[in-house]
């Protein structure tokens, strides 16, 4: 008989006996002479049938051999004639390719055996991997008692390998033995086996899934299952002492060992929603005997149609609706953590699936045996599917926060914390928000070395001084806080309050002012006595005292950093809700920062934001979005440079992706766009700086024109922005130290110590533009009363940047500063390792990137000014400074950006993120000459600190060994302005 199985796959052992076909004796089908016949017997796997449409503990291929066989004659009357056992050698086999609809399986075993029996008629039954059946000798009289024999479930699978099928003439199916004539010298016959369990596999998908929405699969387990079962009669458990409570389990991840986070193995969002099984024959899957509980209630949560849990208590044993009110069917669970921090509904917490096994998703809860159940778990929406069973309950009442959320790296940035509160029976009155521990220190880096004595995390007699981390809960209105005690920045965190708010209102609306403290939004949810809030988290300055190091934007490309803030919801009977949350700032994104093209360079560029896994990883890897991304030009001109969409999209859990296009411009003009890249569900940015053409560019109304590329020689540029160009003494513009020059001094720059830092005294120094070579005492310079002269390119007069060009852009408000990795015409994607990503050298590949720093225009208002961009680099060593000698301990010109340390700093409490200066990049350039009027006396340089974001003059005694002798500055790079 045809079986049309919708959703199930079934496995089925198939033994098949062939023999050869010779004429009937005496012409008759029914007429049994005296004699033996010599059958050619087949044995075969029934393939596993599907059935409904991780990693397991065992592998989905385990029960699949045949090691012995017993043969079993009946009479007509079912009594035993003849049993035989075929051990291992007295059978051959082979496997066979199966083909068909509903079959699980491509290949199975087929035993090919000669036997020799009497002329008569039978019903022969064969049972494989269960020896002679000599401890059923009774049982196996008669056919009934053969089918009654019954095992126990074993804790090794491989050993649950029982299998029972009947003969049948060849090429004849029957669901039921029939009768055999056995009349003639050779004959053929067949048999289908099937094995006595079952397997299932369980796939997870999310495509259907909102935004924002993160399931974390720990384990999925087969519960209930038989603990014993009948050889060849249906396997039909009615009391809870005949089930085996707990049966296999897979586990993908333990959350004692492993975050939920992105590192999670099967980690279900809308953006990378597929995920567990393959459901292919050899796939690992949870096995089970045969269950067969018949037609039931519907399965389905809605079970009455109305859109509602039909048993809101099926979860509860003993509760109406519980497993369906199938008590001792066999079902599969699977334990998750889930977590949205969509703000339409917030929550997180375990949660578990459950389905009842059976051949359909609605009625059946059989659970045949010999069938391969492909289960894929499906989540709608809010990972609610009402397929399943959920077991997920919100604490009432409660605060909802998303755990964690996340904050832009950048300095001065925002991002919108959903809150929810559900009082309850009572009413909400009134929200509040405290900063508990806000870190300036990197999280979770244990082997990263850093100044641990001050951070609490890590070092429990630390102080937390809230005051110098990164986050504020209300508005950060300055980008340097230009204060000079070191104690000022504690003075100016609780004289501002800016980690306590209240949030009073608890109606729907918009509150707060979005120039003061910020905004923050209300919505009184239809749900009874609940509130959603969003309200303004900031980053704070760019600088928090400046001779301090503490910042907003972290300084970190390997390491996040965090803080944890405590709210506090008032109910209307006086009772106080507490629920910390955890806010992280994410690591610093440098990879890519910036792209620029020729006026007539189209070539796109593929951009994939990456970052560093560790301090000391050679290569930056792809991260993936938690949450939904986007990005847009927010700033510039939208015509010369454009992306795929006016806005480009992607979901949760997928790389942020997308390319840059180039429209072209005139050879006289420069276009500048910003490209902002909201991910994270949008509350982090990371800004792309875009550019085509290399005209000379004013950033700001009334100021110089800035040049596209350092100086190389007296009378040349470099020829790409990416380039560094020549390191100069002061006032020398004759002995350029050429940018081949400056390589570490060890091939790949991590894990770096002061050892590495070598002298090079007896260097010799390629010239720029020559062929020559100079030692360091050899390359003159003047005295700090000196200057450069005025240089011609390309035929016109231009000028060193002087002091007030530099310091129009520091006091402009106008103007900010973008720290990360440029690409130059010839590179068309993101690169990885580090010598790529940071090491463009005019004599090595072009496509390689280059360490710097933007100076950007962040007007949204100006169209002519907003979004003009103008890229600083620090060399592909990460130092554009050579030093003469001074703090260096005896050695010369050392490739180091930091002018005063040579070492750690030996207790930076007041300071730590100064504690590594010492190896941190940066880059120094040269002014025209001393200025004595300025903020303070004797600058003659400009400061590009790629660590701490200072961009700032720095004084003659800082890049001078003697500021008033001549030939002993320090070595710095140019830049022109006309």
């Amino acid at each position: 008989m045809k079986r049309n199985i919708l959703y199930g796959i079934l496995y089925i052992l198939i033994i098949g006996l062939a023999a050869c076909t010779d004429d009937l004796i005496d012409g008759e089908d029914e007429f049994v002479p005296k004699g033996e016949s010599s059958l050619m017997a087949t044995v075969e796997f029934k393939p596993l049938a599907a059935a409904l449409t991780g990693k397991a503990k065992t592998a989905g291929n385990t029960i699949k051999s045949i090691e012995n066989l017993c043969v079993l004659l009946y009479d007509l009357e079912g009594k035993l004639i003849e049993r035989r056992l075929l051990a291992s050698g007295q059978f051959s086999v082979q496997n066979e390719n199966r083909e068909g609809i509903n079959i699980a399986e491509s290949s199975t075993p087929r035993a090919v055996f000669k036997l020799t029996i009497p002329y008569g008629r039978y019903y022969i039954y064969v049972a494989a991997n269960m020896g002679d059946l000599g401890s059923y000798a009774e049982k196996i009289q008669t056919i009934e008692g053969l089918k009654s024999i019954s095992f126990d479930w074993q804790n090794k699978v491989a050993e649950n390998n029982q299998m029972f099928g009947h003969f049948t003439e060849e090429d004849e199916i029957h669901d039921e033995a029939p009768v055999l004539t056995v009349n003639k010298k050779n004959m053929r016959l067949h048999a289908w086996i099937r094995r006595a369990a079952s397997k299932v596999t369980v796939a997870y998908d999310g495509t259907n899934l909102e935004e924002g929405v993160f399931i974390y699969i720990k384990s999925v387990q087969i519960r209930d299952i038989p603990a014993r079962c009948f050889l060849g009669q249906k396997n039909t458990p009615v009391k809870t002492d005949e089930l085996i409570r707990e049966g296999e389990t897979i586990t993908y991840a333990d959350p004692k060992n492993q975050p939920y986070d992105e590192t999670w193995p099967v980690r279900v969002t809308k953006g990378k929603p597929k995920h567990g099984s393959d459901h292919s024959e050899t796939a690992d899957a949870l096995f089970f005997y045969e269950n067969m509980q018949g037609e039931g209630k519907s399965k389905r949560q809605d079970a009455n149609e109305k859109g509602v849990i039909a048993y809101p208590n099926g979860n509860q044993e003993g509760a109406d609706g519980y497993k369906d009110n199938k008590p001792y069917g066999t079902y599969i669970e699977v334990r998750a953590y889930y977590r949205s921090i969509n703000e339409k509904r917030l929550g997180n917490g375990d949660i578990v699936y459950r389905f009842m096994l059976g051949k359909d998703t609605d009625k059946d809860y059989d659970a045949e045996r010999n069938h391969h159940y492909k289960l894929t778990l499906k989540f709608n929406h809010f990972a609610n599917d009402v397929d399943w069973h959920i077991d997920y309950e919100e604490e009432i009442p409660s605060i909802q926060v998303p755990e964690p959320y996340y904050i832009s790296y950048l300095y001065n940035h925002s991002m919108l914390l959903p809150v929810k509160v559900n009082g309850g029976p009572h009413e909400v009155t009134e929200l509040s928000a405290k900063i508990d521990t806000n870190a300036w220190a990197p999280y979770n880096a244990p082997r990263f070395d850093y100044w641990r004595n001050m951070d609490p995390e890590v070092t429990s007699s630390a102080p937390l001084n809230q005051w110098n981390g990164f986050l504020s809960l209300r508005r950060t209105t300055q980008t340097i806080l230009e204060e000079s005690k070191v104690t000022s920045n504690e003075m100016y965190y609780k004289n501002t309050n800016r980690g306590e708010r209240v949030y009073k209102e608890v109606t729907t609306g918009v509150y707060g002012s979005d120039t003061e403290d910020g905004r923050y939004y209300v919505v009184k949810e239809p749900e009874e006595n609940t509130v959603t809030y969003r309200l303004p988290m900031y980053t704070r300055a760019k600088q928090m005292i400046v001779k301090t190091g503490y910042t907003g934007n972290n300084p970190y490309v390997a390491y996040q950093r965090k803080a944890v803030v405590t709210f506090t919801a008032t109910l209307s009977n006086g009772k106080k809700i507490v629920k910390p949350a955890t806010v992280m700032q994410v690591r610093r994104v440098v990879n890519p920062k910036g792209i620029w093209r020729k006026h007539d360079n189209k070539r796109p560029f593929h951009v994939v934001l990456k970052r560093l896994p560790m301090e000391n990883a050679t290569e930056f890897q792809t991260f993936t979005s938690e949450g939904a991304w986007k990005a847009y030009i927010v700033r510039g001109d939208k015509q010369t440079i454009t992306l795929a969409k006016d806005t480009v999209k992607g979901s949760t859990g997928t790389p942020i992706d997308f390319q840059i296009y180039f429209n072209g411009c005139d050879e006289h003009e420069s276009r500048c766009a910003v490209i902002r890249v909201e991910y994270h569900n949008y509350s982090c940015y990371h800004l792309i700086f875009a550019r085509q053409g290399y005209a000379p560019l004013a950033l700001i109304e009334n100021g110089r024109k800035w040049h596209s590329f350092n100086m190389r020689t007296a009378t040349r540029e470099a020829e790409a922005p990416t380039e560094e160009g020549s390191l100069f003494k002061f006032g020398n513009w004759e002995q350029p130290i050429d940018a081949t020059n400056n390589k570490n001094d060890k091939p790949i720059w991590i894990d770096v110590s002061e050892s590495d830092f070598k002298d090079h005294k007896d260097t010799p120094f390629l010239i720029a533009g020559t062929d020559t070579t100079c030692l360091w005492s050899e390359i003159t310079s003047k005295n700090h009363f000196g200057s450069f002269s005025d240089p011609t390119v390309n035929g016109k007069k231009v000028s060193v940047a002087t002091y007030k060009d530099y310091n129009d852009l520091w006091d402009s408000d106008d103007i900010e500063q973008g720290f990360g990795v440029l690409y130059g015409d010839e590179a068309t994607e993101t690169l990885s390792k580090i010598e790529e990503v940071y090491g463009y050298q005019y004599n090595t590949n072009p496509k390689f990137g280059m360490r710097g720093v933007f100076v950007y225009n962040k007007s949204e208002t100006s169209k002519e000014y907003g979004g003009r961009n103008v890229f600083f680099p620090l060399g592909a060593s990460g130092y554009g400074h050579r030093k003469d000698g001074k703090n260096e301990n005896g050695k010369v010109a050392v490739l180091r950006y930091a002018s005063g340390r040579s070492a750690p700093f030996p207790t930076p409490d007041d300071k730590p993120l100064f504690y590594d200066l010492y190896m941190r990049p940066g880059a120094i350039y040269w002014l025209k000459q001393k200025e004595n009027n300025g903020r303070e006396g004797n600058a003659i340089g400009w400061d590009f600190n790629y660590f701490t974001f200072d961009f700032n003059l720095i004084s003659s005694s800082n890049i001078f060994n003697n500021n008033e002798s001549v030939n002993t500055s320090d070595a710095c790079f140019i830049r022109c302005v006309e």
